[in-house]
């Protein structure tokens, strides 16, 4: 991100929110820029052949996974367009078929010519414009693969995008001894992301995402590009032209909130795929540019969260928060009663100097977000401004559900103060703070249940 486009942004978030706000997200910003050192190193000659290799291999045994990826189009420049398709062409994994629902208004003959070279490539003239959702749906209606992924008209694959969906596939076609792709137990794949430069021809913005984490989904839309759908669940779920603008969230907040809210052993159902994968283009009219140019998409976003939160009898708010596309679940009452899900419920730390010195831990027990200003989100990402599951939070800041008490003095030692603001625990060296508060929320994690880390809960020593 350049400065000119900080700068900008930086002016946008003060009119939304204060001048205070706007100070620390400046300093922040300029931080995050300084810092920043990305650079995507492209696959090798010989990593693509070796793949190509595998997946001629592959095909020759046959019971091969098909994908479709399913590309709503409305007057795509034909640069765009071409470098969109040929990256679809160089995919090292051939088993595919691309799927182009045109809403131009003439057909695009670019388009059309791709079809007369290669009998996977599927191109459809809509009668009209019906807007994205509409449109995707009659190209998913074409689509005959075992999964299907969604691609803007205008961004890229990497070439192994394909390759590593299906190596996540097969892993779990293996290990559950499963012949057929339409039992396999894995619903919803997504990888990592950058962004490209359209003028400059750079990348930048690398989105290294965590393991699904259902409460930071319901925060924000992170897990984005590239994602591939089992074809069962995305032409049952199909989009809802009612979210137009934040189609893609409110998809993937139903299909995984089937799994994370209604079915046990969700992690094997979502996977990460720690890699990146697809290529956010940015242009003067893009989304990934300037995230204002569509704030009509982020309250469609708010509404699919209320949409999802009601469903499911989630008795909460879907409330914005000051960055632009990030949401906050605020629960009316007692969260336990409307979360069964939640055994734990985590603030953040600030010591004397304002900077986190508490709050949630990795497994390893390091503390993140150690040491950030209380001002700063944690990154373009703002992480450290949202609700999410975490792995443990601290026990001088959390509360428990009723049942879990028990285990909680059984554990602590201590008896349990409801309230976020339990002084019982100060006097302990902080090592044995992080070894009571990882034991406990283990424990509790043992018993199904998961850990939320709300950082508008706020203890200050």
């Amino acid at each position: 991100m350049g400065i000119k486009n900080a700068v900008s942004k930086t002016i946008a978030y003060a009119k939304r929110n204060d001048t205070r706000a706007a100070f620390f997200a400046a300093l922040e910003r300029i931080s995050d820029i300084k810092r920043e050192n990305y650079k995507f190193v492209p696959l090798s000659d010989a990593v693509i052949a070796e793949q190509k290799q595998e997946y001629r291999l592959l095909a020759e045994a046959g019971n091969i996974v098909r994908f479709s990826i399913v590309v709503p189009l409305f007057e795509t420049p034909e640069n765009y367009l071409r470098q969109m398709i040929e990256s679809v062409i160089a995919q090292t994994y051939g088993n595919w078929e691309l799927v182009l629902a045109d809403a131009s208004k003439e057909p695009l003959e670019a388009a059309i010519e791709y079809t007369k070279n290669d009998p996977r490539i599927r191109y459809c003239h809509l009668d009209r414009n019906d807007g994205i959702s509409v449109n995707t749906n009659k190209g998913l209606e074409m689509a005959c693969g075992d999964y299907i992924g969604l691609l803007d008209h205008d961004d890229i694959l990497t070439p192994d995008a394909l390759y590593e969906m299906s190596r996540v596939i097969r892993k779990s076609m293996k290990t559950n001894k499963l012949a057929r792709y339409t039992g396999c137990p894995v619903r919803l794949i997504y990888s990592d992301e950058d962004k490209f430069d359209d003028s400059k021809g750079r990348y930048y913005e690398h989105h290294e995402k965590p393991s699904f984490n259902m409460d930071y989904l319901l925060s924000n839309n992170y897990i984005c590009h590239f994602t591939m759908l089992r074809s069962d669940i995305i032409k049952r779920l199909r989009l809802r032209k009612d979210y137009d603008g934040a189609q893609d969230y409110d998809l993937f907040l139903r299909a995984c909130a089937e799994a994370a809210l209604e079915m046990p052993q969700a992690e094997n159902q979502i996977v990460h795929i720690g890699k990146v994968l697809y290529h956010w283009r940015c242009h003067q009219a893009s989304t990934a540019a300037n995230p204002a140019s569509k704030s009509y998409a982020y309250e469609a976003g708010r509404r699919a969260l209320q949409a999802l939160l009601d469903k499911y009898g989630i008795a909460a708010r879907a409330e914005n928060l000051e960055h632009v596309g990030f949401y906050r679940a605020e629960y009316d009452g007692d969260v336990f009663l409307t979360r069964p899900d939640l055994g734990c419920v985590g603030g953040k730390i600030l010591g004397r100097n304002k900077r986190i010195c508490g709050g949630m831990y990795r497994k390893d027990r390091s503390l993140i977000f150690e040491n950030l200003p209380e001002g700063y989100s944690g990154g373009y990402q703002h992480r450290a401004h949202v609700q999410q599951d975490a792995y443990a939070v601290d026990i001088r800041c959390l509360s428990v559900r009723e049942e879990l008490v028990p285990l909680y003095e059984e554990i602590t030692g201590r008896a349990y103060q409801p309230g976020m603001n339990n002084a019982a625990f100060d006097d302990l060296p902080k090592e044995e703070i992080t070894a009571l508060s990882i034991r406990l929320c283990e424990e509790i994690r043992k018993r199904g249940y998961r850990i939320l880390w709300d950082p508008h809960i706020v203890r200050q020593l």
